[in-house]
């Protein structure tokens, strides 16, 4: 028998030891069980030093006669022979749930077959735990954030998700359980986590086909159309000769083709751009042209990063819906001096305050 599968007898055997004593208060159970796991393992060990004794198969024997001895031993009367001592209902259900555990883990092991694959998941255990932990991860974020994100999006996501996985692992092992009602609490947490587990399952695969489509055909991080010293262009403003700005201006290039800042204006759907503080904006196109292609009239309007939907695509989604007029980089800039006629003297120019408008980016 393998090394886990000896623990787990050891566990199994405890469990149906203190289920034969239930008719006892748990102080007593306490008491006379205390110790009760290392002395198994003790057991075990000898058994398997003992190589006769070994080839035959370590077994501990029946644990309720192993309960009545442990009862004779404490001076107590036989399980029905003393009066009746009042259990309470939840620790005679964990009591009877760790006897039927224990009977059925006997039950499969009586074949090689049963044994083995009972083995088998026993070793994948670790596995589950740290499935346990993702799962209640994911249930968290419903909570704090409202969607359903089953991958860690930030570094401060990724401590959370570590620490819900280390703490299911602990359980899993049987440690940080300081309180009496933590193991109760550990089991509901289980069965909450094996229903809801397909759920995130799915969410996860739907993530993923979504984050394969924003790569595929919505990307925003395409080859960028217009270009200025080596640097993408994703927004243009344009200011009349009294340096007003303009909006929904049309421009296009020496041959007739609309200046777009994008390299497929009908299949781009909006274009990351960060703002002052660092954060990440979406450039989108105007309405006013059919179609979606309306990259050609500037200024382009813009989604700030706060109205950015990142609940199934982690590179964000910008909707036209949210979109608002882009912010001017100047109110007003210098306004352009005319040009004075044949013969007549040249006006004489003031110092400007405001900075003169950049020259329209090259494609």
């Amino acid at each position: 028998m393998s090394e886990t599968a000896t623990i787990q007898s050891i566990h199994d055997f405890a469990l149906a030891v203190r289920a034969a004593l239930s008719d006892l208060p748990a102080d007593e159970i306490d008491d006379l069980t205390e110790g009760l796991e290392a002395d198994l393992t003790e057991q075990a060990a000898d058994a398997a030093a003992d190589a006769d004794f070994a080839s035959l198969g370590f077994e501990f024997g029946d644990p309720v006669a192993y309960a009545d001895e442990l009862r004779g031993a404490a001076g107590l009367p036989l399980r029905g022979a003393g009066a009746a001592v009042r259990v309470p209902r939840l620790r005679r259900l964990r009591t009877l749930a760790g006897a039927v555990r224990a009977g059925a883990a006997r039950r499969i092991r009586s074949s090689a077959a049963g044994a083995a694959v009972l083995d088998f998941l026993l070793v994948l255990r670790p596995l589950w735990w740290v499935l346990r932990g993702w799962v209640v991860y994911a249930v968290a974020e419903i909570f704090v954030g409202g969607a359903i994100r089953t991958v860690p999006t930030d570094p401060v996501r990724w401590i959370v998700f570590g620490a819900f996985v280390i703490l299911s692992v602990q359980w899993g092992r049987g440690r940080w359980l300081p309180w009496r009602w933590l193991p109760g609490f550990r089991t509901v947490v289980s069965v909450c986590a094996v229903l809801v587990l397909p759920l995130v399952l799915a969410v996860t695969a739907n993530q993923a086909s979504a984050q394969t489509s924003a790569y595929v055909d919505d990307t925003p991080y395409s080859t960028p159309g217009l270009m200025q010293n080596g640097q993408e262009v994703t927004n243009v403003f344009a200011y009349d000769a009294d340096g007003q700005p303009l909006t929904d201006v049309q421009l296009f290039d020496q041959d007739g083709r609309a200046l777009n800042v994008v390299n497929d204006p009908v299949n781009t759907h909006y274009v990351p751009q960060l703002d002052a503080t660092g954060e990440q904006d979406m450039v989108v196109p105007s309405l006013l042209v059919p179609g979606g292609s309306g990259w050609n009239v500037y200024p382009l309007r813009l989604v700030t990063s706060g109205d950015i939907d990142y609940s199934y695509d982690y590179l964000g989604q910008a909707h036209q819906a949210d979109a608002a007029a882009a912010p001017l980089p100047f109110t007003q800039v210098q306004p352009l001096v005319d040009v004075p006629a044949a013969g007549e003297p040249s006006p004489t120019l003031s110092p400007a305050t405001t900075p003169s408008a950049a020259p329209v980016a090259e494609q």
